[in-house]
């Protein structure tokens, strides 16, 4: 039996061992829904460590983003404040949603840690100052 033939089999034999298996599905992944209203989040803040999907919705009557944020320890408690400083320490992103027009929504998902995290809107008025700064900011922690 040549080389080819020989992986052939072999994959078709594998193929046909793994489906009777019965190996769980991995669970499915909590979802967090979010409302982006003018200049606040609306959503359940008991979010767990693991795989988890925001879905936002604009229910404003203005542009919004979603922008998922990790808070350093020293920031816990304190994202907002932080914002309006004029000397600001930089936040790792982990996830992002794209400014959505209102009545729009959308989806990300991302792996969550334990941590203390935050939601913000960075879109900006005509007046010149963004969403976070006029208060468009939540934190919550995942444990």
């Amino acid at each position: 039996m040549s080389r080819r033939r020989w992986a052939a089999a072999v994959v078709a034999t594998l193929a046909v061992a793994s489906c009777g298996r019965n190996d769980p599905l991995p669970a499915s992944p909590q979802v967090v829904d979010v409302t982006m209203g003018e200049y606040g989040f609306s959503y359940d803040h008991s979010v767990s460590a693991g795989r988890a999907v925001f879905r936002a919705a604009n229910t404003g009557a203005l542009p919004h983003e979603l922008v998922l944020v990790v808070v350093p320890k020293e920031l816990a408690g304190h994202l907002a404040a932080q914002l309006q400083s004029s000397k600001r320490k930089a936040v790792a992103t982990r996830g992002y949603l794209p400014p959505r027009p209102p009545g729009a929504d959308g989806t990300f998902a991302v792996d969550l840690r334990p941590a203390h995290y935050a939601l913000m809107c960075f879109v900006t008025d005509p007046d010149g100052e963004v969403h976070a700064r006029k208060g468009m900011v939540s934190e919550f922690t995942v444990r």
